[in-house]
């Protein structure tokens, strides 16, 4: 396996080019980035800022990359520096992480019979409203929208709008956390729980798929503990969670 991180040349032209490529086109990165490879490799990917993790005044987007096969390089539009991907890992290795994930949880349609992905930090919220619409003996069909104004129009006001937003933030943020210690679980580590964070949520539009269609992604960064070095290698070197191709699953671990 390689490592690869990927800068964007500097020249004003390039950039305009990357920019028009990219304007409304979630998919126009992987596709850019398949080019690498001549459009023949399975990779993942994740997309960063200059700013952030090279000190650079420019706000142009870094990406690393980990794939089988050694990206060729593009001298007009990319800077490539690769390096073998070869950890030598061992049971009770302790590592810091981070992770840009799409979580998600299947339920069941009851019209279609089968499992459908939601965004589990939407769901987690739809599900605490309606909670506490049966507890107050209030309506509980609807929408996320409708069950929360039921909540904020019931007599005596059980809450005011700030609380339950308050509340809908600590709900996602421990779905987002049980999402990613529930899967280390069945992946080769442990979450050290009081060092884990998650935080930058966000909503990734796919105007192909048709309108409103998107994934949610977040950012996780923590501290782990390798519980078995050849099942975890293995699942990071194919990524955790869905939304890969669109710069989700890679997991960049370093020691501590």
């Amino acid at each position: 396996m390689y490592l690869s991180r990927i800068q964007v040349s500097s020249s004003l032209a390039i950039q305009a080019q990357l920019a028009t490529l990219l304007k409304n086109n979630s998919y126009g990165i992987h596709q850019m980035l398949w080019e690498l490879f001549n459009g023949s490799e399975r990779f993942l990917f994740r997309e960063e800022s200059a700013c952030e993790q090279l000190l650079s005044e420019q706000s142009l987007p870094v990406f690393y990359l980990l794939s089988r096969k050694k990206p060729i390089r593009d001298g007009s539009l990319f800077s490539v520096e690769s390096k073998a991907f070869i950890p030598r890992l061992q049971a009770g290795d302790r590592l810091a992480f981070r992770l840009r994930a799409n979580p998600t949880i299947s339920r069941k349609s009851a019209v279609a019979g089968r499992g459908k992905r939601h965004d589990i930090l939407m769901d987690a919220q739809y599900h605490w409203l309606r909670d506490q619409c049966k507890t107050h003996s209030l309506l509980q069909s609807g929408r996320k929208g409708e069950l929360k104004q039921r909540l904020l129009d019931a007599k005596p006001g059980f809450y005011a709008g700030g609380q339950i937003e308050s509340r809908l933030q600590e709900v996602s943020v421990v779905a987002s956390r049980h999402w990613l210690i529930d899967r280390g679980s069945r992946m080769g580590f442990d979450i050290y729980p009081p060092k884990l964070h998650s935080n930058g949520y966000r909503w990734n539009l796919l105007p192909k798929k048709g309108r409103g269609a998107g994934f949610c992604s977040v950012d996780y960064r923590g501290e782990l503990l390798v519980t078995d070095p050849e099942l975890f290698l293995q699942k990071i070197c194919t990524g955790i969670g869905p939304a890969k191709a669109f710069g989700c699953g890679l997991m960049l671990i370093r020691r501590i």
